[in-house]
């Protein structure tokens, strides 16, 4: 394929082209992949340069069984925007052309939920049935008793924190929380809200990925790291457990859900989530030196009304 000069753009630049393109997006959401190759074939030709249109030509391609195509098409996504604005790589390796490890997308990640703030919460509680953070403070509850400790943190991390759901269930039981989310816009969200006794609802908030914003905090400053349905957005947790461990009091506990699957290791899902399998994932904590305290089987939603598999841990160091 011709190399392109790279840039992102949701748009051709042209009108004429960006109705082709929505014809094409139409007729692949009815089912006809055929059509909407030919559409997208004709918009390329004039549009080279058009990301989109690649990223869509791909799930056309791979709609048709074409894996080898539809790869070829993600992977000139890349060369025009190797930031991966659309997930480009989430859909290489969910067809097994690149390790599902090296697919998160820092900048795909961001402008999903920049996109997904406004309903962020309705939409997570009343269509998903989502309750995350219930789950999260249940099992962190459980996890103190069977140490005979407090359910009480002094410095708490909301990793991903979103617009402060996880942040509203822990609130009472931490006195320093500090959040991070790659969105902006979820950032706004987060720190509109009041803490029940008045003030903000978190202490400190960024602008950041989980793993920069953990490098930025000193060495055993915090007593509870905590992610709720933030690692199905990343492939690769080693740099997030290491400096998780790195971050913890001698006493401090790390909590967080994932996606499960029936195999071993990490796959991305039909959903363009991961899924980080039980065996892989006690391995990569082993390796952080974190020791699972609580490890189960639990959902955090549900997709077309059916229950994702998930865990839920609770870790504490080694």
């Amino acid at each position: 394929m011709e190399k392109i000069q790279p840039r992102f753009s949701t748009s051709s630049g042209d009108p004429r082209l960006d109705r082709r393109y929505e014809w094409a997006a139409a007729a692949l959401s009815e089912g006809d992949a055929a059509t909407a190759v030919d559409l997208l074939d004709q918009t390329l030709g004039e549009a080279p340069g058009f990301v989109a249109a690649w990223h869509l030509y791909g799930k056309a391609k791979a709609k048709l069984g074409s894996k080898e195509e539809a790869a070829e098409a993600w992977r000139q996504c890349l060369v025009l925007d190797d930031a991966d604005h659309l997930g480009a790589r989430l859909d290489l390796a969910r067809i097994g052309a690149i390790p599902a490890e090296l697919a998160a997308s820092d900048a795909f990640s961001g402008r999903l939920f920049d996109d997904y703030a406004e309903r962020f919460d309705s939409h997570l509680v009343e269509s998903l049935s989502y309750h995350g953070p219930a789950l999260l403070k249940d099992a962190l509850a459980r996890a103190c008793a069977a140490q005979s400790r407090a359910l009480s943190f002094a410095m708490t991390l909301d990793l991903g924190c979103g617009t402060g759901l996880m942040g509203e269930a822990i609130r009472a039981e931490t006195e320093f929380l500090a959040g991070c989310d790659l969105s902006a816009r979820m950032i706004e969200k987060a720190r509109s809200k009041t803490r029940d006794a008045g003030g903000p609802l978190y202490d400190k908030l960024a602008v950041a990925g989980l793993v920069e914003f953990l490098a930025s905090r000193r060495d055993a400053s915090a007593d509870l790291v905590i992610a709720a349905d933030v690692f199905v957005y990343l492939g690769e947790l080693a740099p997030a457990f290491a400096q998780t461990a790195r971050v913890l009091t001698a006493t401090g506990l790390v909590a967080f859900t994932v996606q499960d699957h029936d195999g071993e290791d990490v796959i991305v899902g039909e959903d363009r989530r991961f899924a980080h399998g039980e065996r892989w994932l006690r391995r990569q904590l082993s390796e952080a030196r974190l020791t699972p305290l609580l490890l189960e089987a639990a959902s955090t939603r549900k997709d077309r009304g059916k229950p994702v598999p998930g865990l839920v841990v609770v870790a504490g160091r080694a």
